[in-house]
């Protein structure tokens, strides 16, 4: 066996392990959802029928819950976004003691489980809480409510991703060379021009990929949305479940799985387009 052959054969030993995980737990469970969710029901005429999809979005409850879990999972990604890009970028371009620190205080949600964090957030933001208190004491005797609503979600959504947002973008923002940006500003570009220039366009992909990750993860999420989410409108997540575990009607909570992961698709479809564009349009 010659050498190149040898490298080959290593490498596919060392891929095949994930690549089983991929297929036996991934692959084959969605294809069997899928087929599932085709089959007619007893006593329906053979063949593949869109039966289930019809009597699931027949439903006024699970539109309702769909277009919930869209909403609040738009509004939990550009939040995060908003926060994490500008924290990314002071991170990357200055030193000193507050970065530092807060390098260190961004993470410390990475390292705190959901279950605690949701908790955590319930203590803080729920009436008679912590931040009821205060406003309570400065004055304010009326305010919305921060929990069990989409408010809450989408607060305990953004504090529970917030790092993993800015890890991403700084990893990208370390790749960019100092010498561009150096070079930018010997030229008399200020900082507007330099990060619209030279920092956005070279941090194209990994944003991307956070604002891609970032949707599927919220709008599948469930613990968050089960401990801190209202009783209706409901994340799609918490809707599986309970048409799973207390109606026990599988049809149709693996039906809203599928829709669930046609939407994600296409979420990750898109990223893959413009990733796939801008990498042609480099060569």
């Amino acid at each position: 066996m010659t050498g190149s052959r040898r490298e080959g054969a290593l490498g596919l030993l060392l891929v095949l392990p994930p690549l089983l995980v991929l297929v036996f737990l991934i692959i084959l469970p969605a294809i069997t959802a899928v087929v599932d969710t085709l089959t007619p029901p007893a006593g329906a005429a053979p063949g593949p029928t869109l039966a289930h999809y019809s009597q699931v979005l027949a439903t006024r409850v699970v539109r309702s819950d769909i277009g919930f879990s869209i909403v609040v999972t738009v509004i939990s990604v550009a939040a995060v976004f908003c926060l994490s890009y500008p924290l990314a970028l002071y991170l990357r371009f200055n030193q000193g003691r507050l970065p530092g620190l807060l390098a260190i205080l961004f993470t410390i949600p990475l390292f705190v489980p959901v279950v605690i964090a949701s908790f955590a957030m319930i203590t803080f933001l729920v009436n008679h809480g912590l931040v009821s208190t205060i406003l309570y004491r400065l004055g304010v005797q009326r305010f919305p409510p921060l929990m069990y609503n989409a408010t809450g979600i989408v607060l305990t959504e953004v504090w529970a991703s917030l790092p993993f947002a800015v890890l991403i973008l700084g990893a990208g923002l370390q790749a960019i060379d100092d010498a561009l940006i150096d070079s930018a500003r010997d030229v008399g570009a200020g900082r507007l021009r330099t990060f619209v220039s030279i920092i956005l366009p070279l941090n194209t992909t990994p944003t991307m990929i956070t604002l891609t990750l970032l949707f599927i993860s919220i709008f599948g999420s469930f613990t968050i949305p089960y401990l801190v989410g209202g009783n209706a409108p409901q994340m799609l997540g918490v809707t599986m479940t309970n048409y799973l575990t207390q109606y026990f009607r599988r049809e149709d909570a693996v039906t809203m799985a599928v829709i669930a992961f046609a939407i994600a698709s296409v979420v990750g479809a898109v990223y893959v387009i413009s990733v796939s564009r801008r990498e042609r349009g480099v060569l």
